[in-house]
């Protein structure tokens, strides 16, 4: 027979083991490579528009069952996705909030794999302007994982930023990125 006491303490032990904890994801850090790549595309200054989602408002992903891996502030995936892009743009010299050429963005995918070998992240966006109906990229970026659950789930939390800057490099990087402001 177990004692009040010790199932009391084994209970709140398997819960908070089961619930896990959450692996948040770093802040956004604008790349070099971008900025360049960006800078040299033709697009003439812009604004960017509310960006949307497949699952608006996501802002978790459940990840082995040790936690969700969640954007910092509790931000959806496509606020983020929409405010690194739109630092990227204020970096290059091409961002102006009163710019009558508008930028906006579906999130069409957006999921991570955490398994042995296989890490990765996988983001599609399609980006589009007022004058244009735009083209969609899809960026894979790998990164390794571990056994433990908790260290894989981390490796992904911390992988999001380079899956993001590489997403955002390929957008800018298309050629039909500066066709976005042509007629």
């Amino acid at each position: 027979m177990v004692r009040p006491g010790v199932k009391f303490t084994l209970s709140i032990a398997l819960s908070s083991t089961l619930v896990g904890c959450g692996f948040t994801v770093n802040p956004y850090g604008a790349s070099l490579e971008n900025v360049t790549v960006t800078k040299s595309s033709g697009l003439k200054p812009v604004s960017v528009g509310t960006f949307s989602s497949f699952k608006p408002g996501m802002n978790s992903i459940s990840c082995r069952a040790a936690g969700n891996v969640e954007t910092p502030d509790e931000a959806s995936y496509e606020s983020y996705i929409q405010k690194a892009f739109t630092d990227e743009l204020k970096l290059a010299g091409l961002y102006d909030e009163s710019s009558n050429l508008k930028l906006q963005g579906k999130i069409e995918e957006l999921d991570f794999n955490s398994n042995i070998g296989a890490g990765k992240w996988v983001i599609s966006l399609t980006l589009t302007s007022n004058m244009s109906s735009g083209y969609k990229t899809t960026a894979t970026h790998e990164f390794s994982t571990n056994w433990v659950a908790d260290k894989a789930c981390q490796q992904v939390a911390q992988a999001f930023v380079p899956a993001v800057q590489k997403l955002i490099l390929q957008t800018v990087g298309n050629p039909k990125f500066g066709e976005l402001t042509k007629n």
